[in-house]
Protein backbone atom coordinates (compact mmCIF):
# COMPACT_ATOMS: atom_id res chain seq x y z
CA UNK A 1 0.00 0.00 0.00
CA UNK A 2 1.30 3.45 -0.92
CA UNK A 3 2.41 5.80 1.87
CA UNK A 4 -0.11 8.67 2.16
CA UNK A 5 2.62 11.14 3.19
CA UNK A 6 4.52 10.49 -0.02
CA UNK A 7 1.34 10.80 -2.03
CA UNK A 8 0.74 14.22 -0.47
CA UNK A 9 4.25 15.32 -1.43
CA UNK A 10 3.56 14.32 -5.02
CA UNK A 11 0.23 16.18 -4.99
CA UNK A 12 1.92 19.30 -3.67
CA UNK A 13 4.69 19.01 -6.26
CA UNK A 14 2.01 18.90 -8.96
CA UNK A 15 0.71 22.26 -7.75
CA UNK A 16 3.95 24.01 -6.80
CA UNK A 17 6.24 22.49 -9.50
CA UNK A 18 9.54 22.70 -7.57
CA UNK A 19 11.14 20.62 -4.83
CA UNK A 20 12.10 23.82 -3.01
CA UNK A 21 8.48 25.00 -2.80
CA UNK A 22 7.34 21.62 -1.49
CA UNK A 23 10.14 21.49 1.07
CA UNK A 24 9.22 24.96 2.36
CA UNK A 25 5.56 23.96 2.59
CA UNK A 26 6.32 20.89 4.69
CA UNK A 27 9.28 22.22 6.64
CA UNK A 28 11.69 19.55 5.46
CA UNK A 29 14.80 19.64 3.29
CA UNK A 30 14.71 19.49 -0.49
CA UNK A 31 16.78 16.31 -0.43
CA UNK A 32 14.22 14.70 1.90
CA UNK A 33 11.41 15.54 -0.54
CA UNK A 34 13.45 14.13 -3.42
CA UNK A 35 14.24 10.95 -1.50
CA UNK A 36 10.60 10.35 -0.56
CA UNK A 37 9.46 10.81 -4.15
CA UNK A 38 12.15 8.40 -5.38
CA UNK A 39 10.87 5.81 -2.90
CA UNK A 40 7.32 6.43 -4.13
CA UNK A 41 8.41 5.84 -7.74
CA UNK A 42 10.00 2.54 -6.67
CA UNK A 43 6.76 1.53 -4.91
CA UNK A 44 4.66 2.46 -7.94
CA UNK A 45 7.09 1.04 -10.48
CA UNK A 46 6.74 4.01 -12.83
CA UNK A 47 8.32 7.38 -13.48
CA UNK A 48 6.08 10.04 -11.90
CA UNK A 49 7.78 13.32 -12.84
CA UNK A 50 9.78 14.84 -15.66
CA UNK A 51 11.82 18.02 -15.71
CA UNK A 52 10.78 20.91 -17.95
CA UNK A 53 13.30 23.70 -17.59
CA UNK A 54 13.35 24.76 -13.92
CA UNK A 55 10.13 23.00 -12.95
CA UNK A 56 8.91 19.43 -12.58
CA UNK A 57 5.79 18.19 -14.36
CA UNK A 58 3.90 14.99 -13.72
CA UNK A 59 3.91 12.12 -16.15
CA UNK A 60 0.61 10.45 -17.03
CA UNK A 61 1.18 7.95 -14.23
CA UNK A 62 1.88 10.81 -11.83
CA UNK A 63 -1.34 12.60 -12.77
CA UNK A 64 -3.37 9.42 -12.27
CA UNK A 65 -1.82 8.93 -8.83
CA UNK A 66 -2.48 12.55 -7.80
CA UNK A 67 -6.10 12.23 -8.89
CA UNK A 68 -6.54 9.23 -6.60
CA UNK A 69 -4.62 10.98 -3.83
CA UNK A 70 -7.20 13.78 -3.79
CA UNK A 71 -9.98 11.23 -3.46
CA UNK A 72 -8.15 9.42 -0.65
CA UNK A 73 -7.57 12.62 1.32
CA UNK A 74 -11.21 13.61 0.88
CA UNK A 75 -12.36 10.20 2.11
CA UNK A 76 -10.08 10.40 5.14
CA UNK A 77 -11.39 13.84 6.07
CA UNK A 78 -14.97 12.68 5.62
CA UNK A 79 -14.22 9.82 8.01
CA UNK A 80 -12.67 12.22 10.54
CA UNK A 81 -15.70 14.51 10.29
CA UNK A 82 -18.13 11.63 10.73
CA UNK A 83 -16.30 10.37 13.82
CA UNK A 84 -16.14 13.88 15.29
CA UNK A 85 -19.90 14.21 14.78
CA UNK A 86 -20.47 11.32 17.19
CA UNK A 87 -19.02 13.29 20.11
CA UNK A 88 -21.35 14.92 22.61
CA UNK A 89 -19.47 18.24 22.66
CA UNK A 90 -17.62 20.39 20.12
CA UNK A 91 -13.93 20.17 20.97
CA UNK A 92 -10.50 20.44 19.38
CA UNK A 93 -8.91 23.22 17.35
CA UNK A 94 -10.52 25.19 14.53
CA UNK A 95 -8.32 27.41 12.36
CA UNK A 96 -10.14 30.38 10.81
CA UNK A 97 -8.45 32.48 8.12
CA UNK A 98 -9.69 36.01 7.50
CA UNK A 99 -8.72 39.03 5.46
CA UNK A 100 -7.87 42.11 7.51
CA UNK A 101 -11.07 44.16 7.16
CA UNK A 102 -13.27 41.20 8.09
CA UNK A 103 -11.29 40.48 11.24
CA UNK A 104 -13.03 42.95 13.55
CA UNK A 105 -16.53 42.60 12.11
CA UNK A 106 -16.64 38.83 11.58
CA UNK A 107 -13.67 36.68 12.59
CA UNK A 108 -13.02 37.89 16.13
CA UNK A 109 -16.69 37.99 17.24
CA UNK A 110 -17.19 34.51 15.75
CA UNK A 111 -14.10 33.13 17.49
CA UNK A 112 -15.07 34.62 20.85
CA UNK A 113 -18.66 33.36 20.72
CA UNK A 114 -17.66 29.89 19.55
CA UNK A 115 -15.20 29.43 22.40
CA UNK A 116 -17.64 30.88 24.92
CA UNK A 117 -20.38 28.47 23.85
CA UNK A 118 -18.00 25.51 23.48
CA UNK A 119 -15.40 25.50 26.31
CA UNK A 120 -13.58 22.53 24.79
CA UNK A 121 -13.01 24.32 21.47
CA UNK A 122 -10.00 26.50 20.59
CA UNK A 123 -10.30 28.86 17.63
CA UNK A 124 -7.12 30.12 15.98
CA UNK A 125 -7.44 33.22 13.78
CA UNK A 126 -5.01 33.66 10.87
CA UNK A 127 -4.64 36.82 8.76
CA UNK A 128 -4.67 35.77 5.09
CA UNK A 129 -5.97 37.44 1.94
CA UNK A 130 -8.23 35.21 -0.19
CA UNK A 131 -5.58 34.51 -2.82
CA UNK A 132 -3.59 32.79 -0.07
CA UNK A 133 -6.50 31.63 2.10
CA UNK A 134 -8.21 29.49 -0.55
CA UNK A 135 -5.09 27.36 -1.22
CA UNK A 136 -4.55 27.13 2.55
CA UNK A 137 -8.05 25.68 2.97
CA UNK A 138 -7.45 23.21 0.17
CA UNK A 139 -4.11 22.16 1.66
CA UNK A 140 -5.76 21.69 5.09
CA UNK A 141 -3.52 24.38 6.58
CA UNK A 142 -6.68 26.14 7.79
CA UNK A 143 -10.17 24.77 8.31
CA UNK A 144 -12.31 27.59 6.92
CA UNK A 145 -11.65 31.05 5.51
CA UNK A 146 -13.59 34.29 5.27
CA UNK A 147 -13.03 35.28 1.65
CA UNK A 148 -14.34 37.70 -0.95
CA UNK A 149 -14.64 38.07 -4.68
CA UNK A 150 -15.52 41.20 -6.64
CA UNK A 151 -18.99 41.24 -8.16
CA UNK A 152 -17.68 41.82 -11.66
CA UNK A 153 -15.26 38.88 -11.66
CA UNK A 154 -16.08 35.21 -12.05
CA UNK A 155 -14.86 33.02 -9.22
CA UNK A 156 -13.78 29.42 -9.66
CA UNK A 157 -12.94 27.34 -6.61
CA UNK A 158 -10.61 24.33 -6.67
CA UNK A 159 -12.24 20.91 -6.73
CA UNK A 160 -13.45 19.86 -3.29
CA UNK A 161 -14.04 23.39 -1.98
CA UNK A 162 -17.32 25.26 -1.52
CA UNK A 163 -18.14 28.82 -0.57
CA UNK A 164 -21.26 30.16 1.13
CA UNK A 165 -22.26 33.75 0.42
CA UNK A 166 -22.63 35.96 3.50
CA UNK A 167 -23.21 39.54 2.35
CA UNK A 168 -22.26 42.27 -0.13
CA UNK A 169 -19.69 44.87 0.89
CA UNK A 170 -20.38 47.80 -1.47
CA UNK A 171 -17.57 49.78 -3.06
CA UNK A 172 -17.58 53.47 -2.13
CA UNK A 173 -15.81 56.57 -3.34
CA UNK A 174 -13.75 58.49 -0.79
CA UNK A 175 -13.29 62.17 -1.68
CA UNK A 176 -12.07 65.37 0.02
CA UNK A 177 -14.61 68.15 0.74
CA UNK A 178 -14.18 70.01 -2.54
CA UNK A 179 -15.13 66.97 -4.61
CA UNK A 180 -17.49 65.13 -2.29
CA UNK A 181 -20.70 67.03 -3.08
CA UNK A 182 -20.10 66.89 -6.83
CA UNK A 183 -19.49 63.15 -6.61
CA UNK A 184 -22.74 62.66 -4.68
CA UNK A 185 -24.62 64.33 -7.52
CA UNK A 186 -22.70 63.05 -10.54
CA UNK A 187 -20.98 59.84 -9.41
CA UNK A 188 -17.46 58.86 -10.46
CA UNK A 189 -17.52 61.04 -13.55
CA UNK A 190 -17.24 64.07 -11.24
CA UNK A 191 -13.73 62.99 -10.19
CA UNK A 192 -12.37 61.82 -13.53
CA UNK A 193 -9.69 64.57 -13.48
CA UNK A 194 -8.72 64.04 -9.82
CA UNK A 195 -5.57 62.37 -8.56
CA UNK A 196 -6.24 58.80 -7.42
CA UNK A 197 -4.97 56.66 -4.58
CA UNK A 198 -4.77 52.89 -5.14
CA UNK A 199 -2.96 49.75 -4.11
CA UNK A 200 0.10 48.46 -5.90
CA UNK A 201 -0.29 46.86 -9.33
CA UNK A 202 -1.37 43.24 -9.01
CA UNK A 203 -3.28 43.71 -5.75
CA UNK A 204 -6.91 42.51 -5.89
CA UNK A 205 -8.35 45.94 -5.05
CA UNK A 206 -6.62 47.69 -7.96
CA UNK A 207 -8.88 45.70 -10.30
CA UNK A 208 -11.95 47.22 -8.65
CA UNK A 209 -10.60 50.74 -9.19
CA UNK A 210 -9.81 50.18 -12.85
CA UNK A 211 -13.16 48.48 -13.49
CA UNK A 212 -15.21 51.20 -11.74
CA UNK A 213 -13.46 53.99 -13.62
CA UNK A 214 -13.71 52.19 -16.95
CA UNK A 215 -17.46 51.79 -16.40
CA UNK A 216 -17.64 55.54 -15.75
CA UNK A 217 -15.83 56.23 -19.02
CA UNK A 218 -12.30 57.16 -18.00
CA UNK A 219 -8.94 55.80 -16.84
CA UNK A 220 -7.79 56.98 -13.38
CA UNK A 221 -4.59 58.97 -12.96
CA UNK A 222 -3.00 57.10 -10.05
CA UNK A 223 -0.63 59.40 -8.18
CA UNK A 224 -0.38 57.71 -4.78
CA UNK A 225 -0.05 54.11 -3.64
CA UNK A 226 -0.94 52.54 -0.30
CA UNK A 227 -0.91 48.97 0.94
CA UNK A 228 -3.94 49.44 3.21
CA UNK A 229 -7.41 50.90 2.81
CA UNK A 230 -6.90 52.90 6.01
CA UNK A 231 -3.78 54.40 4.43
CA UNK A 232 -5.75 55.35 1.32
CA UNK A 233 -8.40 57.04 3.48
CA UNK A 234 -5.71 59.00 5.31
CA UNK A 235 -4.31 60.29 2.03
CA UNK A 236 -7.80 61.33 0.89
CA UNK A 237 -8.36 63.07 4.25
CA UNK A 238 -5.30 65.22 3.54
CA UNK A 239 -6.87 66.35 0.27
CA UNK A 240 -4.41 64.59 -2.02
CA UNK A 241 -6.89 62.65 -4.14
CA UNK A 242 -9.78 60.19 -4.24
CA UNK A 243 -10.06 56.42 -3.82
CA UNK A 244 -12.50 53.56 -4.31
CA UNK A 245 -12.53 51.11 -1.40
CA UNK A 246 -14.92 48.56 0.14
CA UNK A 247 -17.25 50.23 2.62
CA UNK A 248 -16.41 47.80 5.43
CA UNK A 249 -12.74 48.79 5.19
CA UNK A 250 -13.34 52.47 5.98
CA UNK A 251 -12.23 53.23 9.59
CA UNK A 252 -14.81 55.11 11.72
CA UNK A 253 -12.68 58.25 11.80
CA UNK A 254 -12.74 58.45 7.99
CA UNK A 255 -16.37 57.60 7.25
CA UNK A 256 -17.12 61.27 6.64
CA UNK A 257 -15.06 60.92 3.44
CA UNK A 258 -17.62 58.61 1.80
CA UNK A 259 -19.12 60.49 -1.14
CA UNK A 260 -21.22 57.79 -2.83
CA UNK A 261 -21.44 54.11 -3.63
CA UNK A 262 -20.03 52.79 -6.90
CA UNK A 263 -22.70 51.60 -9.30
CA UNK A 264 -22.72 47.81 -9.71
CA UNK A 265 -19.60 47.45 -7.58
CA UNK A 266 -19.18 45.35 -4.45
CA UNK A 267 -17.13 42.70 -2.71
CA UNK A 268 -19.13 39.54 -2.14
CA UNK A 269 -18.00 38.23 1.24
CA UNK A 270 -18.36 34.53 2.01
CA UNK A 271 -16.94 31.60 3.93
CA UNK A 272 -14.91 28.96 2.08
CA UNK A 273 -14.48 25.41 3.35
CA UNK A 274 -13.68 21.88 2.25
CA UNK A 275 -16.80 19.92 1.38
CA UNK A 276 -15.39 16.87 3.16
CA UNK A 277 -15.19 18.80 6.46
CA UNK A 278 -18.76 20.07 6.53
CA UNK A 279 -19.97 17.32 8.87
CA UNK A 280 -17.27 18.18 11.40
CA UNK A 281 -19.14 19.85 14.27
CA UNK A 282 -16.63 22.68 14.75
CA UNK A 283 -16.73 23.62 11.06
CA UNK A 284 -20.52 23.49 10.90
CA UNK A 285 -20.81 25.56 14.08
CA UNK A 286 -18.35 28.18 12.75
CA UNK A 287 -20.28 28.55 9.49
CA UNK A 288 -23.55 28.96 11.41
CA UNK A 289 -21.94 31.55 13.67
CA UNK A 290 -20.54 33.55 10.74
CA UNK A 291 -23.95 33.43 9.08
CA UNK A 292 -25.55 34.82 12.24
CA UNK A 293 -22.99 37.61 12.70
CA UNK A 294 -23.22 38.53 9.01
CA UNK A 295 -27.00 39.03 9.21
CA UNK A 296 -27.88 42.63 8.17
CA UNK A 297 -29.12 43.63 11.62
CA UNK A 298 -25.89 42.37 13.20
CA UNK A 299 -23.57 44.12 10.74
CA UNK A 300 -25.49 47.36 11.18
CA UNK A 301 -25.09 47.32 14.96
Amino acid sequence: MYDIRRLVLLRDLAERTTMTAVSELHGITTSAVSQQLRILEEEVGAVLTRREGRVLRLTHAGRVLVDYTSRIITALEEAESAVAATAEAITGVLTLATFRTAQTRLALPAAARLMNENPGLRVQVVDLIPVDAVPAVRQQEVDIAITYSYSFRARDLPLGLSSEYLFDDPLVLLAPPGLRERARQQGLSAVRDADWIAARDGAPSIVSVMYACREAGFAPRIEHRSGTFAGMAEIVDHGLGVAVVPEMSVPPEYRHLIACTVANGSRQVGVTYRQASLERPAVAAAIRMLRTIAAPEQLAS
